[in-house]
């Protein structure tokens, strides 16, 4: 006997799909999320981010290359571990930083997930 637990698969069942990296774009210190999902840019001068046009749910990744000394101020909305944002890449470095919202942005998870990669 058949209760509501049980179903049927008459055809191929997809589970989970391909993850499609977008690069986005960064127009003076402003991501926006409705590009894409993958952002790079080289410093040309101290930097603060914005977020804008997030998703419902949506993660991303930031590449950044250091061209001398200068700092990245990330949005205040960005927690981070032990609450403390990372140091800015420095020359010739690349670092990379990935961020998740689960509210439409009006906060982010923030990571470093690259160090010094060169």
């Amino acid at each position: 006997m058949a209760n509501d637990k049980d179903f049927i698969i008459k055809n191929a069942l997809e589970v989970g799909k391909d993850t499609k990296v977008t690069l986005g774009t960064i127009t003076s210190g402003t991501v926006d999320l409705s590009t894409g999902n993958y952002f790079a840019e080289t410093l040309a001068a101290n930097t603060t981010y914005t977020f804008s046009n997030a998703g419902d749910v949506q993660a991303f990744q930031i590449e950044v290359t250091g061209a001398s000394t200068y700092t990245i101020t990330w949005p205040a909305s960005v927690e981070w571990t032990a609450g403390v944002a990372p140091s800015s890449p420095a020359s010739g470095e690349t670092d990379v930083y990935t961020f998740v919202t689960t509210d439409g942005g009006t906060s982010y998870i923030g990571l470093q997930t690259a160090d010094n990669l060169s």
